[in-house]
């Protein structure tokens, strides 16, 4: 648990960088538009991948979501 904590924070952290946010910006984004349910729903998954893929993924989730930023 606290391994999937650590690399969660590290992904909006990584959002964060690529779309220009502060962290709470991109948490409080990620938490609106269900970036953040996906990453620990599909943590077993997409841990696995490079932090740009999971930038895209979470992008891609939340613009199906209703968020606005590409």
């Amino acid at each position: 648990m606290e391994k999937q904590i650590s690399w969660i924070t590290a992904a909006i952290n990584e959002f964060a960088k690529a779309k220009s946010l502060t962290k709470k910006q991109a948490f409080n984004y990620l938490s609106l538009f269900k970036g953040f349910d996906f990453l620990q729903k599909h943590y077993e998954a997409e841990h696995l991948l490079s932090f740009e893929d999971t930038v895209d993924d979470l992008t891609d989730i939340c613009l199906k979501n209703g968020g606005l930023i590409k």
